[in-house]
């Protein structure tokens, strides 16, 4: 199965988009005290899936059929 290059372009942008959102998750929660490794980085995972499907479900919606 070929993903047609309007796809990819979404589907990679949605990655770079979920991954630069987990990114800042990381540094914000840092910068508080009291919070274990663990949860950042769980938290981390959490942001990045929820923010990709979020950013493909946009792609999705606004793409233009032409």
């Amino acid at each position: 199965m070929k993903i047609k290059n309007a796809s990819k372009k979404f589907f990679v942008i949605s990655f770079l988009l979920a991954g630069l959102s987990s990114f800042l998750f990381v540094l914000a929660a840092n910068n508080k005290s009291g919070v274990e490794t663990f949860d950042i980085y769980l938290g981390a995972i959490w942001v990045f899936i929820l923010f990709f499907i979020v950013a493909l479900s946009l792609a999705h919606m606004f793409k233009s059929d032409k």
